[in-house]
């Protein structure tokens, strides 16, 4: 099989493609805790997923079924490491 019998090459997937018909939260964390959260979102059974824009800036996206355990998770980081909301979920 060659690499043409998958179409043509894309780029990344926006944050808005990744996250489409989810609820989604802009996070602020230190730069330094991004790993250590990652490290916690891939060990939380499908609850959420993370999208690093760059530095500390993150974006969380969530199966709409699953809210209210996103919104306990959302709950740990801003106690567990400072992780600050940005803006209202969408």
């Amino acid at each position: 099989m060659d690499a043409g019998s998958f179409g043509p090459a894309r780029g990344p997937l926006s944050v808005a493609e990744a996250s489409a018909g989810m609820l989604v939260q802009d996070v602020l964390v230190h730069p330094e805790d991004v790993v250590f959260v990652k490290g916690i979102i891939e060990a939380s059974e499908g609850i959420a997923l993370l999208l690093a824009d760059r530095g500390g800036e993150i974006t969380l996206a969530a199966p709409v079924g699953r809210g209210d355990e996103f919104a306990e998770l959302l709950g740990d980081l801003e106690r567990d490491v400072g992780a600050r909301r940005r803006g209202a979920p969408r």
